[in-house]
This record gives C-alpha cells, structure tokens and sequence, in this order.
C-alpha cells in the first residue's frame, strides 16, 4: 500500500506522508480507517520505527489523521489535508510548467498535452 524509494532525494518520512496524502485522495483510505501500526509499517518498509512515527506526527500536523493512544493512528473526516495536498500538488505542477517554459515549450503545447491527460 505505501511504497517509498530508497534512493530518492526526497526524505523518507515525508515520502511516507504524501503516500498516505494520495491513499486519502484516491479514498483508499477512507474516514477513521485504521493506518498501519507504526512497527508493522517499519518492518513492512525496511526502514526504523522513528522515521514512521516522524512521519505519522506530520500527516498528524497535515490533518489528514489523527492519534487515538493506545490505539493507533486512524484517517480524518475533515478535508484539511486533503486540501494541503491539492494546494502542494499545484505547486508541484506549477514548478514543472515553469521548467518546461524555460526548456522552450509554448503555452500551446503545454495545454495540449494536458487536455491529453486522461482523467
């Protein structure tokens, strides 16, 4: 279910919290679903307990889950981080058409290719 890339750039933790910002997206994971216990995933992911538990304490930050102790960690009803990962997601997007521009695409081909996106 969450997959990360060990030799990305990107930290693990925060691979991790856009994992589980898309699962939400997609409504894979729906409201107070249970999410992995933070061992479980650790094992699961190869990687060590603290660096799951970092990254549950930022979707935690991120309002896309929330802590019941003793318990685990479980989706949230709000759309919150939802929107966080919309907002960072354009953002994303932003960048990428800006660096296309400056490899000498046209406005043009841009919108093109992106009316050939399938949704």
């Amino acid at each position: 279910m969450i997959q990360i890339n060990h030799s990305s750039s990107k930290p693990i933790f925060e691979q991790i919290v856009h994992e589980i910002g898309k699962l939400i997206a997609y409504e894979i994971l729906k409201p107070n679903d249970k999410l992995p216990s933070v061992r479980s995933l650790a094992k699961d992911l190869g990687i060590n307990p603290n660096t799951v538990m970092r990254a549950y304490d930022e979707c935690e930050k991120q309002n896309l889950v929330y802590a019941q102790p003793g318990k685990g960690f479980f989706v949230k009803k709000e759309d919150t981080g939802l929107n966080n990962l919309i907002e960072e997601t354009y953002s994303e997007l932003f960048k990428i058409i800006n660096q296309l521009i400056k490899l000498g695409q046209t406005q043009e081909q841009i919108t093109q290719y992106i009316q050939e996106v399938k949704i």
